[in-house]
């Protein structure tokens, strides 16, 4: 009993770690561009380089109806008086190793600079509350390429037009991150992460409005000429499934539930499993620390440290 607990134990941290290496291995594309900035920060890989900043929107004043989704993962102020974008900017290809072209697909970026090869470049101009009666568009920091004024906000945009959503395309997964979509409110699918689709709808300036969107920009304000909606897609490491499209839905699980006999065949699968990815040096390493940790009473999971870096 003791000894299957043990394979189940080091069994499950061969295949984090081989999660972990494979997902290490996998960098942000060279190249200068920008994400929108997650409640847990810009999603470094140990690599690149982000510099932040935020763009406050003075919304309508008059029955104002900004409106943001019930699941949202974005910080910055949200209210009835205005709202507040947060990006996260690659400026410059300091540390770069890797290629910069994207992986095929539909979704789109800030821009920043020129757009990576294989993008396409558009924009989204808001059209401001104008009056004084609240605080005044404000920005701050390193921003998208765009126009920036008192009264009026004119974001730029990089955008991958080709591919397919279904087909998950490979990014870093080790923290989360945002991309925005493309074409539909439906999320690009990315390798080892799940997906949830947000959206922020701006209740832009009622008098004489002047929204715009022209070239290859993120989907949304077709919706609603003279209200800004924006649909984003916010990944996290964790299971794919067929069933989250981007509509937010809760990732089924997966782990067997059989009794003894089938929990101790998946254990011995999953071990063949993790040494056939991992190697014979790993299993023999692993097989070591059972062997060491056998007279322990028990493992303590909860004490683990957790990977969560910069």
């Amino acid at each position: 009993m003791r000894l299957r607990e043990d394979m189940r134990y080091w069994c499950l941290v061969l295949f984090i770690s081989y999660l972990a290496t494979v997902n290490a291995e996998v960098q942000w594309p060279g190249g200068t561009y920008g994400l929108p900035m997650p409640t847990t920060g810009c999603p470094s890989d140990g690599v690149t380089e982000w510099k932040t900043g935020w763009t406050y929107h003075d919304t309508e004043d008059d029955n104002n109806e900004n409106q943001r989704s019930n699941i949202f993962h974005m910080p910055g102020n949200f209210s009835a008086h205005g709202i507040q974008q947060k990006f996260c900017l690659k400026e410059s290809n300091n540390g770069d190793s890797g290629s910069e072209i994207w992986p095929e697909g539909k979704y789109c970026l800030y821009k920043k600079g020129v757009c990576p090869n294989g993008l396409k470049e558009g924009f989204i101009r808001w059209d401001d509350e104008q009056s004084e009666i609240d605080f005044q568009d404000k920005h701050f920091g390193d921003l998208p390429d765009g126009v920036y004024e008192k009264s009026h906000t004119t974001i730029k945009y990089c955008c991958s037009t080709k591919g397919n959503v279904n087909n998950p395309i490979q990014l870093p997964a080790l923290r989360p991150f945002y991309l925005l979509t493309y074409d539909s409110a439906q999320c690009q699918k990315v390798a080892g992460t799940k997906v949830t689709s947000e959206f922020i709808k701006f209740d832009d300036d009622d008098q004489g409005n002047t929204d715009a969107a022209d070239g290859a920009h993120p989907y949304g304000p077709s919706e609603d000429p003279f209200n800004l909606k924006i649909y984003y897609c916010y990944y996290e490491p964790g299971q794919e499934s067929e069933d989250d499209l981007g509509t937010g839905k809760d990732v089924k699980s997966k782990i067997p539930t059989g009794k003894t006999s089938s929990s101790g065949l998946a254990v011995a699968i999953g071990c063949g499993v993790a040494g056939a990815i991992v190697g014979t040096a790993s299993i023999a390493f692993a097989t070591k620390r059972i062997l060491a940790h056998r007279a322990r009473a028990a493992y303590d999971l909860i004490d683990d440290p957790q990977p969560d870096g910069p």
